[in-house]
């Protein structure tokens, strides 16, 4: 009987016969079946927290996030400064004063007032002003990762909260179904038509589906928890509605997500880290050349109480330092830098192609057990249960087409979490996310690229 039980959950997974609702769905009417139109069914109309209201409130208060801000702020900062001239000098000197015979006290002192201006040689300027404009542009390409590292945790822990939400209802049904179930077995052993051994067996499966509804709800306050912490905290309890995750789509091909990735802000990031390289070795170059500082005073004689203007020229000898070891270590550090972009830009695209698989079989595998394995197993408990009341299965094939019926569903939620998971992961190692600005200077180095 067993075995014949067991292939007749086989034939319907394999949909060999017509699906149908199962008898307690017919018979409550405010259950519904989990094949219904999305991968991930809600649980609850009254579910508040939307996945966009989520990504919203933890980018508004998402204190890494701010750090980042900051950070591009204190970079335009730099910008700024990075293009001023040097300041002049202001000097005073006083001569022959204090001395000996005529020179005692100030009255023959020689009093110069002078101004002093530093003059930058050609590149030392301009050079400073591309290497801010370079680590500004890598800032703001910093702060989009972050960003988009931020849309995908919370992406994901939102759809854990939705699966974990989802797991509790299964169980709460779980829940009731043994125990109606037990209710049938008890009722069949007072009537001397199931030994008494069943019955027990009926109540050591309730009580194991109450031990997994409490695990289930634990792990719900955790999941909770986790996202409430990337929200910024202080939001209370809440309910995620599970019908704003993205409907599942049939992945794109996986060329359009790998031409995405010279777009991305880790790319684009090193890519300003190259041109700030470039900047600084050119800048190192221009600073082997000395600056010369003008000086342009008057020069006031206390004795006959007369003044003459100063005139002052000086410039460095490059005889110990000619900036060879600057130019050099700028040399090397563009090297570097180019190495690592090269380094990166393998990396991701084998994450990418990692991510993509994992991606697609979790598409495959949740549609498989959704058009398939699942209506078969609800087929297959129908007909169980309705055969043991009728007399024609005894209780053990009633409880392994239970069994194989929550654990379908069970799956069915897992394989559906999983999904989202490497969804998330996708979108954000190819920056696909809508959520991602377009700032002027992604659009800069985009230009570049054609």
């Amino acid at each position: 009987m067993k075995t014949r039980s067991f292939i007749l959950v086989g034939l319907l997974a394999a949909g060999l016969l017509p699906p149908a609702l199962p008898a307690y769905a017919q018979e409550d009417k405010q259950t519904q079946p989990v094949a219904a139109a999305s991968i991930v069914q809600p649980i609850s109309k009254t579910a508040e927290l939307t996945l966009n209201q989520a990504i919203k409130m933890a980018l508004e208060k998402s204190p890494t996030l701010g750090a980042s801000s900051a950070r591009v702020s204190a970079a335009s900062a730099n910008r700024a400064a990075a293009s001023a001239l040097p300041n002049p000098s202001l000097s005073v000197e006083a001569e022959n004063i204090y001395g000996d015979g005529v020179y005692d006290g100030l009255d023959n002192a020689e009093v110069t007032y002078g101004v002093s201006q530093l003059i930058e040689m050609p590149g030392k300027r301009s050079g400073r002003s591309r290497i801010a404009d370079a680590e500004k542009d890598s800032a703001h390409f910093a702060s989009d990762g972050v960003m988009l590292d931020l849309i995908r945790d919370v992406t994901i822990v939102f759809a854990e909260v939705a699966a974990a939400q989802q797991e509790v209802s299964i169980l709460e049904e779980e829940q009731n179904l043994a125990t109606e179930v037990r209710d049938s077995v008890v009722a069949k052993v007072q009537a001397g038509k199931e030994p008494p051994i069943q019955k027990n067996k009926a109540e050591i499966e309730l009580s194991s589906s109450k031990i997994a509804l409490d695990r289930a709800y634990r792990n719900l306050a955790a999941k909770k928890q986790a996202l409430v912490s990337l929200m910024g905290g202080d939001v209370g309890d809440l309910a995620v509605s599970i019908d704003s995750l993205p409907e599942p789509k049939q992945p794109e091909p996986v060329e359009i997500y790998r031409e995405r990735l010279s777009k991305t802000p880790d790319i684009m990031s090193l890519r300003a880290s190259i041109d700030r390289a470039k900047a600084g070795l050119s800048f190192e170059r221009a600073n082997a050349v000395p600056d010369p500082t003008i000086n342009v005073g008057i020069r006031d004689f206390r004795e006959n109480n007369s003044q003459a203007f100063v005139v002052g020229l000086s410039i460095p000898i490059p005889v110990f330092n000619m900036n060879r070891a600057g130019v050099e270590r700028a040399s090397h550090d563009l090297t570097a830098v180019s190495l690592d972009e090269q380094s990166v830009r393998l990396s991701l695209e084998s994450a990418l192609t990692e991510l993509y698989g994992n991606y697609a079989n979790a598409y495959s595998e949740a549609i498989a057990l959704k058009t398939s394995v699942l209506p078969g197993a609800e087929e297959a408990f129908r007909f169980a249960r309705e055969g043991y009341e009728a007399g024609k299965f005894n209780y053990l094939e009633v409880l392994d087409a239970q069994r194989t019926l929550f654990e379908a569903r069970k799956q069915l939620n897992g394989i559906s979490l999983d999904y989202y998971r490497q969804h998330a992961a996708l979108e954000r190692t190819a920056a696909t996310h809508d959520d991602i600005p377009s700032h002027a200077h992604q659009e800069k180095f985009r230009g570049t690229e054609k």
